[in-house]
């Protein structure tokens, strides 16, 4: 009974492994080719999938005993976990620094990954045309340590940057609202890569039996998450601002800071002059009787951005406070929009985004979403 119990338990646990490879692996091929067209990001987590998706049907391999038979087709000869490091990388820098443009010359990071695989191919080619059979390749210290131990740090060291980048995350750069599924965009896929590196170390380098029981629940974790990468686009936006050096207080110094500033606020809050349509920094100054100079270093030390920024953000967070206002639930986010001082419904969509990272519709009452879309 108990060794039928035993082959029951590793038919299915070949059987899943096998499906989320090839779940993976679908996905993987169609974010590295939608990467290769116009979203340069998907490319590289695409790789990533790639690289955990074989994994994983190596693994499905050795349950079925794959390997041992002579027409198998090796695609374990082509994954090299080499391909870690530069692909979280550079997704990392698509992701989290503004403008980042990935050159032609960066493509000599995945040389030794190229390189591991060609010699994967011609060694087993080799073996299965002379019928000879070659030493595994792990025996040979040197192999190893270039293919498990570099990897491995290398990732670390990838995965430490992505963190890194996390904390310049500024919760003012997105609006002064805060949801909790913008926090776990952002987090939960450098948490995975943290948790997966870990492991990987604490089984290779310390040689702990944990595979058996990580791999599968990782790796489905990492394909559902991919996959909402694939369904959206926008998903691992990780929307951070470029960074500003830090102001410089102009001569005036006859003026006192925190009263200006709250005057400033005070005539945003009262007047709503952020609901003006195409409001300018100089007629906010005109208004204040300011130097616009110094209204710019006001708004740059106090809400650390500048003056389209904060006033995008009080018309989003007056957007957002009318959605949930049953007073103005019979208005649609376009008339909602333009009371607050947007001019046109494509300015709106995007603005709304970058502060927020969701869609206005996400803010729409959930018990009765009688507010029109726009």
């Amino acid at each position: 009974m108990a060794i039928l119990l035993k082959s029951t338990m590793t038919t299915w646990k070949a059987v899943l492994f096998l499906l989320a490879s090839g779940q993976g692996l679908l996905l993987s091929f169609a974010l590295i080719v939608k990467g290769l067209r116009n979203q340069r990001p998907n490319l590289f987590l695409g790789l990533i999938l790639y690289i955990i998706s074989l994994e994983l049907l190596n693994a499905w391999g050795m349950q079925v005993r794959y390997h041992h038979s002579p027409d198998a087709f090796p695609f374990w000869t082509l994954q090299s976990y080499l391909v870690l490091p530069p692909s979280i990388w550079f997704f990392t820098q698509f992701r989290t620094i503004p403008g980042f443009l990935f050159r032609r010359r960066y493509w000599w990071a995945y040389a030794p990954a190229v390189v591991e695989m060609l010699v994967q191919v011609g060694r087993t080619l080799y073996g299965r045309t002379t019928g000879q059979h070659l030493p595994p390749l792990l025996e040979n210290p040197i192999w190893f340590f270039c293919t498990e131990i570099l990897p491995i740090l290398g990732t670390a060291a990838a995965v430490g940057w992505l963190g890194y980048q996390l904390t310049t995350i500024a919760p003012e750069k997105r609006g002064r609202f805060l949801s909790i599924r913008p926090f776990v965009k952002h987090y939960v896929f450098f948490g995975f890569l943290l948790i997966l590196t870990v492991l990987w170390t604490a089984g290779v380098i310390i040689d702990l039996p944990i595979f058996s029981g990580i791999e599968l629940l990782l790796t489905l974790f990492l394909f559902a998450y991919g996959y909402l990468g694939y369904a959206d686009s926008s998903y691992f936006d990780l929307r951070v601002a470029p960074k500003q050096k830090p102001a410089e207080k102009p001569s005036f110094a006859h003026f006192d800071d925190n009263q200006q500033w709250n005057r400033l606020n005070r005539a945003f809050e009262q007047d709503a002059l952020h609901t003006q349509s195409r409001l300018t920094l100089e007629e906010v100054a005109d208004r204040l009787q300011l130097p616009t100079r110094y209204i710019s270093y006001l708004i740059n030390t106090f809400h650390q951005s500048n003056f389209n920024h904060f006033v995008n953000a009080l018309r989003v967070e007056a957007v957002i406070r009318k959605l949930n206002d049953p007073a103005e639930q019979h208005k649609t986010l376009l008339a909602l929009a333009l009371e607050a001082g947007f001019n046109s419904k494509s300015s709106f969509n995007q603005t709304f985004r970058a502060h927020t990272g969701q869609p206005p519709s996400y803010y729409l009452p959930k018990p009765n979403k009688s507010v029109g879309h726009l």
